[in-house]
């Protein structure tokens, strides 16, 4: 018989086999899906020689799956490997797959070698590219060869040994197979020179590997922190704690009889809150050295971090010599064993400097570094606190007294961190300017010649910075961010990453697969270059690739001529895209990327205004007034923090903005009154985005329903407290989120079925199919807030209302976590699979089995049901087509796992639903679907 495999060719005279439930099948009598892996050998063969043989093909398959019975292995007995037609991909996918499977030692097994070379790399397949490549694979560097055999399409020999003689600490290509990695190249390498088209390859190669080297770093970090949550308990310490010097500075004032009534009525006098302030401060000073000191251990080990931290531990012990209390680590019964302040553990860590590292050592220093960011978190919320209350308690005096205090022997002692330089710094306004009310410390430091540990004082607030700096260090960041919003503590460590419009640098496959993107848009890739991103710039500023994507904002013409102009002796800039946006936000302390969109439609233009040294002092607003003839407004004007900006400044900007000309037209609108008429005065009518406001928003603030239990799962997965855990979980990466939901369900700080009622609840869009259905039909929108972001303007107002912000992030949290479950099942995390074992739930299980039938995920798949099948095996009895049933219902919850359902009758018909097999208990999927309604 004729059996037609993959790649077109025909095997004649020979017999295929494939695995069947009762052991090997011809695969001209059973049902086989295309593409299907086969043995292939004699028709006359003997029945235990063919048994043989298909044993064979499943340990290839499994170890180097379907795509490598494609490299025709030597199975045996004169059996060898294939597969039918339909399969995907081309020869070097299945003998690069195979390669790794029988390993080196067995790639006889997939015949010749020239034969091999030159299926991995083509005409290109010189002795020397065959002596690289078994090189590389004797190294076990896949990447490289997999880099080099997508690769072959585009470079000669000579490239190609550089290539195969790359290396790298850790994987940077993590999917995707060699031909279509090779497409892709070839499509954005094809019109670059030859000679160039290597030094594209090695940049990006190097840049990946830097990216994944720089991710370790931030690892190695975050995981100097304790995984537990000890904020409550340090809380309650620190709380005791000023119990205890409230009463000591009460008895020292007051003999031991004072009554009650002398109690209520004592007010601290101003040498009490010095005291608490620069107690602040010293715990400010402790807290980042901790943190240093932890990214120090991170990045050299325990001693020579210790040693590189000696400086900066022994400045925070000098500092606090006069008080005592900062070595407080007296134990309370009944509360947490960390001291109440954190010198104490700088104290025992200094002690430590310069001793060789060993177990012991180690055993000692980690777990006092492992505190740090619980320290750093209550000393911010401390002073915020404390600072909250001070315009009511403290005299201006005395404020002023201690703001005014100088920290220059701290700084001629420990220095500047480097990352924020005191030069640069325009302190917090809103701080600064109650406690100080002059000129910021860049401008002092101009004045003292440089000299910032001269001139700084502790009312310019760079110490605090400092403190959140370094917790954004130990997350890994390089510093930390305004606040997006006009809240304090102003800054913080958990930094958003700036919108990208080019391909990232996350893998090898993901950058080209990216840039390949931009050239089918249109782009042209230039011929000069020799690096990775400034091709990818130059295809990004291609006109054709500008229309596609939408990410460059449009500046009207009539407002061209603002761009770059002086007003009021300072410089007009206008954002040009989204990481403009995030730049400025970040500096400005402001939520102004919320605009994005509204930049993008040309709906509004954005501006930022820069004083004569460079910096940013304020943001506007622009846009146009109604009908468009009449110019231009400026809407809103802020300086930092959403404070007032220059004086005068924003006058003369809506003085200059008013002067443009509005858009003319030919033709006058129906109803304008002729040219030199003056128009009749039209009513006020309220806007569409007031309406909803004003009548949408008290509506779903009354049916906002918050669910504590759900919130407490939340912050069990987010490491927080309950009332910060929606915005954690909404500020970190799919992929972190992914990682920390696989620990809490492994260490059963939270169970499967929990997670999937938290993430049920989602107050606001509770809220609004409560609401009356005349509003819903009126403000049809609301709908959008389902989705995910970025929301239209008038959207984005209500969810910032009070109680219904809280709840918009709640559905937001709701969604990434589930987003990031429906990750961790098409990777086959074994935590997950162990979590479904233990205990789930009827919509839970389907809306799980749907999502990975759907993603045809590249793991084991256990088929539940028969190809082209509906009913679904197992008690209670269910069926597919059941319009009211679990899996119909399933069909709508799936997408928030990330797939798309387009394409489950398809999977139906060709596979029968299929799940992960390691979520299979013994007794089968009729096991666990029988656990799923216990």
């Amino acid at each position: 018989m004729n059996i037609r495999l993959a790649g077109g060719v025909v095997a004649a005279q020979w017999c295929a086999w494939v695995p069947g439930p009762a052991g090997p099948e011809r695969a001209d009598g059973a049902d086989v899906r295309p593409g299907a892996p086969v043995v292939l050998g004699p028709e006359d063969a003997a029945d235990d020689e063919v048994a043989r043989a298909v044993a064979a093909l499943r340990l290839l398959v499994a170890d180097g799956g379907a795509v490598a019975a494609g490299a025709g292995v030597d199975l045996g007995a004169g059996f060898r490997s294939g597969r039918l037609e339909g399969a995907r991909g081309d020869q070097r996918d299945a003998v690069l797959a195979a390669l790794r499977a029988v390993g080196v030692r067995d790639a006889g097994r997939l015949g010749d070698r020239a034969a091999v070379m030159v299926a991995l790399f083509g005409p290109s397949a010189t002795k020397r590219v065959g002596a690289a490549a078994a090189r590389a694979v004797e190294e076990g560097r896949w990447d490289a060869l997999h880099l080099a055999s997508a690769a072959s399409d585009v470079l000669g020999p000579e490239q190609l040994e550089r290539v195969l003689d790359l290396d790298a600490p850790q994987p940077v290509i993590f999917e995707g197979s060699p031909s279509a990695l090779g497409e892709d190249l070839r499509r954005v390498l094809e019109a670059v020179p030859r000679p160039r088209r290597l030094d594209l390859v090695l940049d990006l190669w190097g840049r990946v590997v830097d990216g994944r080297i720089e991710e370790a770093r931030r690892a190695r970090r975050r995981a100097t922190q304790s995984r537990r949550d000890r904020m409550a308990d340090l809380i309650a310490r620190r709380n005791h704690f000023a119990d205890e010097r409230v009463l000591q500075q009460l008895r020292s004032e007051r003999p031991p009889d004072v009554s009650m009534g002398e109690v209520a009525r004592w007010v601290p006098p101003d040498s009490y809150w010095h005291t608490v302030l620069c107690g602040l401060v010293l715990d400010a000073l402790a807290a980042t050295a901790l943190l240093r000191t932890a990214v120090a251990v991170a990045d050299h080990g325990v001693e020579e971090g210790l040693v590189r931290s000696a400086k900066l531990l022994d400045a925070v012990v000098h500092e606090a010599r006069d008080d005592a209390t900062v070595y407080d680590a007296r134990r309370v019964p009944g509360l947490t064993g960390l001291p109440a302040r954190p010198g104490a553990y700088v104290r025992d860590l200094l002690r430590q400097v310069g001793k060789p590292e060993d177990a012991r050592l180690t055993g000692y220093v980690r777990p006092r570094l492992a505190s740090a960011r619980d320290y750093a978190l209550a000393t911010v919320r401390d002073i915020v606190e404390t600072l909250d209350r001070l315009d009511t308690r403290v005299p201006e005096p005395a404020l002023r007294g201690w703001a005014e205090l100088r920290l220059e022997d701290w700084r001629r002692r420990a220095g500047y961190s480097g990352v924020r330089p005191p030069e640069e710094w325009e302190g917090i306004g809103p701080w600064a300017e109650r406690m100080l009310g002059g000129e910021p410390l860049s401008a002092r430091v101009a004045g003292a010649g440089g000299d910032a540990a001269a001139v700084e004082v502790i009312g310019d607030f760079l110490w605090y910075v400092d403190l959140i700096d370094a917790l954004a260090q130990v997350h890994g960041h390089d510093r930390a961010q305004a606040e997006q919003g006009t809240g304090e503590p102003w800054y913080t460590h958990e930094v958003e990453p700036a919108p990208e419009t080019g391909p990232g640098y996350e893998s090898v496959t993901r950058a080209v697969s990216g840039t390949a993107r931009l050239v089918a848009f249109g782009g042209a890739p230039p011929k000069g270059v020799r690096t990775w991103p400034a091709l990818v710039d130059a295809l990004l500023a291609g006109t054709a690739v500008t229309e596609v994507l939408t990410g460059e904002f449009k500046i009207p013409a009539p407002l061209a001529a603002l761009d770059g102009a002086e007003v009021a002796g300072h410089r007009v800039r206008f954002a040009r895209n989204a990481r403009d946006l995030a730049e400025w936000g970040d500096y400005m302390g402001n939520c102004i990327l919320v605009y994005a969109d509204d930049g993008e439609s040309g709906t509004s233009v954005l501006a930022g205004l820069y004083d004569s040294g460079g910096r940013m002092v304020a943001n506007a607003e622009l846009v146009p007034l109604k009908p468009a003839t009449r110019g231009w407004n400026v809407a809103q004007f802020e300086g930092r923090f959403n404070q007032e900006g220059p004086p005068g400044l924003g006058e003369a900007l809506r003085a200059r903005v008013a002067a443009i000309p509005g858009a003319g037209r030919a033709e006058p609108e129906a109803g304008e009154t002729p040219d030199g008429a003056v128009p009749p005065a039209r009513p006020v009518r309220r806007g569409g985005r007031d309406r909803l406001l004003a009548e949408a928003g008290p509506a779903l603030r009354e049916r906002i329903r918050p669910d504590g239990a759900a919130l407490g799962v939340l912050a069990v997965l987010a490491g927080t407290a309950p009332d910060a855990a929606a915005v954690r979980i909404r500020r970190t990466s799919v992929e972190r989120l992914a990682a920390d939901c696989a620990r809490a369900l492994d260490g059963r700080a939270a169970d499967l079925a929990g997670v999937w009622d938290a993430t049920e609840h989602r107050p606001l869009r509770d809220a609004v199919e409560a609401l009356d259905p005349a509003v819903r039909a009126r403000f049809d929108r609301l709908a959008r807030l389902f989705g995910e972001p970025p929301l239209p303007k008038s959207l984005r107002r209500l969810v910032r209302l009070p109680v219904i912000a809280d709840a918009y992030a709640v559905d937001l949290a709701a969604r990434r976590v589930r987003r990031a479950l429906g990750l961790l099942a098409v990777r086959d995390d074994p935590a997950l699979a162990r979590a479904v074992r233990r205990r789930t739930t009827e919509p839970l299980l389907c809306a799980l089995a749907v999502h990975t039938t759907c993603a045809r995920p590249e793991i084991a798949l256990a088929p539940v049901s028969a190809p082209r099948g509906v009913a679904v095996p197992g008690f209670p009895a269910s069926s597919l087509a059941d319009e009211d049933g679990p899996w119909r219902r399933a069909l709508s919850v799936a997408p928030e796992f990330g797939s798309g359902v387009g394409g489950f009758w398809d999977e139906i018909a060709e596979h029968g639903l299929r799940v992960p097999a390691s979520w299979l208990p013994p007794g089968g999927w009729p096991a666990l679907w029988s656990r799923a309604h216990r």
